[in-house]
Order: C-alpha cells, then sequence, then structure tokens
C-alpha cells in the first residue's frame, strides 16, 4: 500500500491550508493563515476520500457518519464546548484579570523576569488557552519593561509565550492535552505524570537561562488589585481534576461554581449574563470543533483499515529497532511535521493522532506514553513557529519582529530538548511510564 496515496486526501488538506496562509502572507495580508479557515480548507480533502472511496453512497455515508459519531471524537468535542465555556464565564467575572494580578503582587522586583514567565504558566494552567494566556499576560509584561530597565522586550515575551506553553502542555482544559489523551486512549492521571517530569526539568532550564539573560532593575510597579474569591473557581476544577473526577463534572460543576460566584461578586452579573456567557463559550469553539467532527469523518472515509495498515507498515520497518527509539521519534517527528506545516498544534494531533496511536498499540508503548510525546512535541513546535499565532500576538502587542522573540522563547526550546533525552534514556516500559 502506497502511504502517500492513503493519506492523499490529509496532504492535500494540509496543502490547502498552508498554500493558501503562505500565498497571503507573501501578498501582505494581516492574519494570513486565518483567511481560508481549516473547516473549508477540508472540504476539498474530504470530496477526495470520497470519490476515492470504491463503495457504494449508502456505505460512504455511513462511513462518514460513523467517523464523525466515534466516541473519542464527540467525547473530545464536548470537552471543548465546556472549556469553551468556563473560559468565557471566568473572563467576564474577572477572574483571570485578578489572578494575572494576583500572581504579579506576590513576585519580587528582583525576579520580574522568571516572575513572568510563572504568571503566563500558572494562568496557562489553569485557562488551558496558550493564545488567551499571551492575550492577558502580554500586555503587562510590555508594561513592566517600560518600568525596569536591564530586561528587553523580546525577552520579557518570550517568557509570555514560553509561559504560555507550559500550561498549553500541562493543562487539563486545553485542547492539546484533551485531544492528545483522546486521540490514544490515554489515562489521564498517567499522561499528566510523565509530562510533569518533562515539564519541570524545561522549566528549571528556562529559569536557568533567564538567571543568565537579563539583570533586572525595576524603577517602579503598580499597585495591582486582585480577589481570591474570583479565583476559586480554577482551585476548584484542579482540586476536582487531581481526585480523578471526570473532566465533564469537573467543568461543568467548575462553570455552575463560576457562575454562583460572579453573581455573588457582581450584582449585575445576571442569570442571562451567565446564559449568554456559556453561549459565547460555546461560540468560540465552534471552528475546532467543527474541525474535529470533518477529521473524523475524513478518516471514516479512509478507512480504519488503511490507518492500521500504515501503522503496520511503520511498525514492520521499526522491527528489531525498538531498543533504538525508533518508533517514540516517529511519533514525535509525526507530531513536529504537522504542527510545522499547519501552524497549529490541535489540528496536527487530530491530524496524526490515530497513526501514532498504531504505532504506539504494534511497538508496546503505553498510550499515556504516546499522548505525552505528541503533545510536547506539538507545542515545542508551535511556540518557535514564526507564523504561529501566540508569537505573531505577542510581537503585535509588543510592536517588535516575531523573530526576534523566536530565540527567547526558552521554555519551548528547553522542553523539545529535554523530550528527546526522555526518549533516549528513560526505558518506555518502566514504572514512570507504566
Amino acid at each position: 500500500m502506497n502511504i502517500l496515496w492513503t493519506f492523499a486526501p490529509i496532504l492535500l488538506f494540509v496543502f490547502i491550508f498552508v498554500g493558501s496562509g503562505v500565498y497571503f502572507s507573501l501578498m501582505g495580508y494581516e492574519k494570513a493563515f486565518a483567511i481560508v479557515p481549516p473547516v473549508i480548507a477540508i472540504i476539498p480533502s474530504i470530496i477526495l476520500a470520497w470519490v476515492r472511496n470504491r463503495k457504494p453512497s449508502e456505505e460512504k455515508t455511513a462511513e462518514f457518519l460513523a467517523g464523525i459519531g466515534e466516541k473519542d471524537i464527540v467525547y473530545m468535542c464536548m470537552i471543548f464546548l465546556l472549556a469553551g465555556a468556563f473560559g468565557e464565564v471566568t473572563k467576564s467575572i474577572g477572574s483571570i484579570e485578578s489572578l494575572v494580578n494576583c500572581t504579579i503582587s506576590f513576585v519580587p522586583a528582583k525576579f520580574l523576569l522568571i516572575g513572568i514567565f510563572l504568571i503566563s504558566a500558572f494562568l496557562s494552567t489553569a485557562i488551558g488557552s496558550a493564545l488567551g494566556t499571551v492575550a492577558a499576560v502580554g500586555p503587562v509584561a510590555a508594561d513592566f519593561c517600560l518600568h525596569a530597565s536591564g530586561i528587553s522586550m523580546p525577552v520579557a515575551m518570550g517568557a509570555v509565550v514560553g509561559g504560555a506553553f507550559f500550561g498549553d502542555n500541562l493543562s487539563l482544559v486545553s485542547d492539546t492535552t484533551i485531544v492528545s489523551i483522546s486521540s490514544q486512549g490515554a489515562n489521564v492521571k498517567k499522561k499528566f505524570n510523565i509530562n510533569l517530569r518533562i515539564a519541570a526539568i524545561a522549566t528549571l532550564i528556562t529559569i536557568f537561562a533567564m538567571c543568565l539573560s537579563a539583570t533586572v532593575t525595576v524603577d517602579k510597579i503598580h499597585g495591582h488589585d486582585f480577589s481570591l474569591i474570583l479565583i476559586s473557581p480554577y482551585i476548584i476544577l484542579l482540586v476536582l481534576a487531581f481526585n480523578r473526577v471526570n473532566i465533564l463534572v469537573c467543568l461543568t460543576l467548575s462553570i455552575l461554581f463560576s457562575g454562583i460566584i460572579g453573581h455573588c461578586c457582581h450584582a449585575d452579573y445576571s442569570m442571562m449574563q451567565f446564559c449568554n456567557d456559556i453561549n459565547a463559550g460555546f461560540l468560540k469553539v465552534y471552528g475546532v470543533l467543527l474541525l474535529g467532527l470533518m477529521v473524523g469523518g475524513l478518516s471514516g472515509l479512509i478507512g480504519s483499515d488503511a490507518v492500521k495498515e500504515v501503522a503496520r507498515i511503520i511498525s514492520e520497518r521499526l522491527r528489531n529497532k525498538t531498543e533504538s527509539k525508533m518508533p517514540q521519534f516517529i511519533i514525535g517527528g509525526l507530531a513536529s511535521m504537522f504542527t510545522f506545516l499547519l501552524s497549529n498544534n490541535v489540528i496536527a494531533i487530530i491530524c496524526c493522532g490515530k497513526i501514532a496511536k498504531g504505532i504506539a498499540k504494534h511497538n508496546g508503548i503505553s498510550p499515556h506514553y504516546s499522548a505525552t510525546i505528541l503533545e510536547v512535541f506539538a507545542c515545542g513546535v508551535k511556540g518557535l513557529l514564526p507564523h504561529g499565532t501566540q508569537v505573531l500576538l505577542a510581537a503585535s502587542l509588543a510592536g517588535i519582529s516575531p523573530l526576534s522573540i523566536l530565540p527567547r522563547v526558552y521554555y519551548c526550546h528547553a522542553l523539545i530538548i529535554v523530550s528527546i533525552l526522555f526518549i533516549l534514556f528513560v526505558d518506555k516500559k518502566s514504572p514512570i511510564v507504566n
């Protein structure tokens, strides 16, 4: 079986999405990669898969709908909806602003650069959005640079982006975590334990690099008000999640708790506003939700047998090479390649998740290990893309070039290096993994 021909529909999607983004970038358009949305770019791919499938129309329709209705796809979409609602409600009641201000208030001035990184890391872990974190912390970091000497704007924005991807990689409600876990059928807690070890080492390296890169002297920092009550929805979410409560239940209870807190803290926060915020949160994630459904349908048309066959072919070629860690590197390479091409780590994991799962199954790699590999490489590469949305937003907030930020995103550099060393020197059958 020709692997390229098997996945021609997915390659067509990559070509249309990336090609259009590059074209409009050269034409000077802003947000060039958003002009042709991925949900539109995937339609020709579905048509190609439909035409190439030789079965009767009724069977093809059944396969397409079966792919959309696959349990993991539906589960992922439900989490997307609830995570979007939680983010919008907490933003509306002022929890995000309060969380940022709280962290700022406890950061010693001489550790300002490290503090910016930790603020971004904590916030992104709480809300599960790297882009939302850059939008929230970026202006604060830019303001700090105006009142401090010894710290440049690119270094500060690199700290913001790096911290944002710390949470995007680790947060229990981030899109990448949801997709990686659901695509591999992984255990949430086991995956988190592996991922935390990698992230902790990368964080220590990042902090060391920041200590070497700047000696900060602060001239003036404004006071920041915060409310511990407004921060409590994030604490509730984390406590529930770490006590093995189902993530759908965690999010639902946290949304309801956020609404109650919003009404208690703001007299004008009504039930109507609460419902509108939930609806707004649903609408914000409709794009990635639709894409997830369409990718599921596309996989149905391609056929699970084809995916299994490709995974088998790769595994056969890797026979007697498992000790060289080649299967793990291929999983990481797939995540990196699709992230680079698509400039979207969520879409990348969706596209290569089934292949990675097949490779992991054939080579005895546990699901939570393969999920970790997928996510760390996808997040690490995304933070180093000059056309990545987080880097572009940080650059626009600071008024600097995206290229000046990339060398200073220390965390993403460290994350990739530590992940490679982890694959090389940690046995996949060790207690840490299984």
